[in-house]
């Protein structure tokens, strides 16, 4: 997702990607110019991982719609990403 130029789409609902895994996603996210929506349902991200999350989605600006839903994130990963 770093070096993308054409993706403007992905589904990695149902992957396991957990915390750690968003971590490394949200990198990419960071630096990413293409991505319009991301399916992450049912990963186990939580509350650490929506907080990785919201930092990247602080500087990426093509990202429209993000699947969050069945992650376990309670009151204060929504917070973050609020």
């Amino acid at each position: 997702l770093k070096v993308n130029q054409t993706l403007e789409t992905i589904d990695l609902g149902r992957n396991s990607i957990g915390s750690e895994g968003v971590g490394t996603l949200a990198e990419a996210l960071k630096v990413n110019q293409t991505l319009q929506v991301i399916d992450l349902s049912w990963n186990s991200i939580g509350n650490e991982g929506a907080g990785k999350l919201a930092e990247a989605l602080k500087v990426n600006q093509t990202l429209q719609v993000i699947d969050l839903s069945w992650n376990s994130i309670g009151n204060e990963g929504a917070g973050k990403l609020a």
